[in-house]
């Protein structure tokens, strides 16, 4: 029964798309009297179109291969708001479902199949598919598909566009709400019917459990931004020297000003940890149908006593790496035949103040052919320092990071 449960629990906080069979939905603040039983009609309405649409979907699937318009469900729930923007069920529902509607497209399928071959996909178990990102992404089958496909250009862009129209409003969305869910400090109580265990599932999900959510969709916002920051077109025919040498475009900024947002969301990620480990460690309420507690063996995910203060020690660790920059030393952290040299890594001057392009830093090089550069040496830099983002590293540094790097070991 407990990974019955820890498998429902899994996609809903994933994205909450696929076991929501909930008679009954809770919310701890009371809709304004004019407009509450619209609101709940609404909010109710669309948690019955999930229930009946989602009913037959395979959950091992992506969303791209689900028959289900997600787009008609998450007008439920903005009617919902429409009536009460405070409604708690209705603001988190809003949020997963505009979430999944991002990920429906077909163009974003064949991109992932692009990136993840067979070798990277789901392994069968319901919302795997949600990690598919996190593992590692194939570059070159992806490039060998497009190929076969007879297209011998990679054009990159239509991923950023992709993000860029789709991905990155949704996200901004789902933060919104996500955001209004915390700052009205809701409680949505979740009841999930498993028909094969003739029981249901009380889960509830408070501000405390969204903040840690929040987080991770922090992440993945200053991820996609980043993505989209710089231009990585390879033309039909572009050579590695034609792109590096004679392309003004390769490698640079993209309009929109993305890095500096990204390093925004890299800042809302600490303060939503923080937040998270303040609020459970005043959580006062019985925790047995929480989803995240400060227990061992209380809660559906009980992440053990002392929870809240580590939740606190990253949050403040990841403050101060992005406020204060990060030193590390590649002999004591990375490897015993690494150089011993301290290197300064400025978060907020690489995100805040990006390099454009960025083949302008690259070291002096010569070709040995159009798709193979040669670094001349010694290592000469036009500026070490890559415009103040790694301060105090000189050429004579790069050389010994050049050589390691160059070992044949590797």
């Amino acid at each position: 029964m407990r990974a019955t449960r820890l498998a429902a629990l899994v996609l809903l906080v994933g994205l909450l798309a696929g076991l929501l069979v909930l008679p009954f939905v809770g919310c701890s603040k009371d809709s304004s009297p004019d407009g509450a039983s619209t609101a709940d009609e609404s909010f109710t309405e669309g948690v019955s179109y999930l229930e009946d649409e989602m009913a037959d979907v395979d959950l091992s699937e992506p969303p791209w291969q689900w028959d289900v318009d997600m787009e008609e469900a998450n007008a439920y729930f903005e009617d919902a708001l429409d009536v009460n923007p405070d409604h708690c069920g209705a603001l988190l529902l809003a949020a997963v479902t505009r979430l999944v509607m991002s990920v429906q497209d077909e163009e974003l399928g064949e991109i992932m199949d692009d990136l993840f071959p067979e070798d990277y996909r789901s392994d069968g178990r319901p919302g795997s598919f949600l990690f598919r990102a996190f593992q590692r992404p194939d570059i070159l089958a992806a490039a060998r598909r497009l190929r076969e496909q007879g297209r011998d250009e990679l054009p990159f862009s239509e991923l950023q566009d992709y993000i860029e129209s789709h991905v990155v409003p949704a996200l901004a969305y789902a933060d919104a709400k996500m955001d209004a869910f915390e700052n009205q400090d809701c409680v949505v109580v979740l009841e999930i019917e498993i028909e094969e265990k003739r029981e249901v599932v009380e889960i509830e999900i408070d501000a405390t459990d969204v903040y840690l959510l929040h987080g991770p969709l922090d992440v993945l916002q200053c991820t996609l931004l980043a993505m989209i920051s710089y231009n990585m077109d390879v033309d039909e025919g572009q050579t590695l020297q034609d792109l590096m040498d004679s392309d003004p475009d390769f490698l640079a900024l993209r309009p929109g000003g993305h890095m500096p947002a990204a390093f925004d969301e890299l800042t809302e990620m600490y303060e939503h940890l923080g937040a998270a480990a303040v609020a459970m460690a005043n959580e006062t309420d019985p925790q047995d149908n929480d989803v995240f507690t400060n227990y061992e063996d209380v809660g559906h995910v009980p992440l053990g006593a002392g929870a809240s203060d580590t939740l606190q020690m990253i949050a403040d660790a990841i403050e101060d790496g992005l406020v204060d920059g990060v030193d590390f030393n590649p002999y004591e952290d990375f490897d015993e035949d690494a150089p011993d040299i301290d290197i300064h890594l400025d978060i907020e001057e690489m995100f805040t103040d990006p390099l454009n392009p960025i083949t302008d830093y690259f070291p002096a090089h010569t070709w040995a052919n159009p798709e193979s550069m040669v670094v001349t040496e010694p290592i000469d830099m036009p500026d070490p320092t890559m415009s103040g983002i790694l301060p105090g590293m000189t050429d004579q540094d790069w050389g010994l990071l050049y050589d390691w790097m160059n070992d044949d070991r590797w």
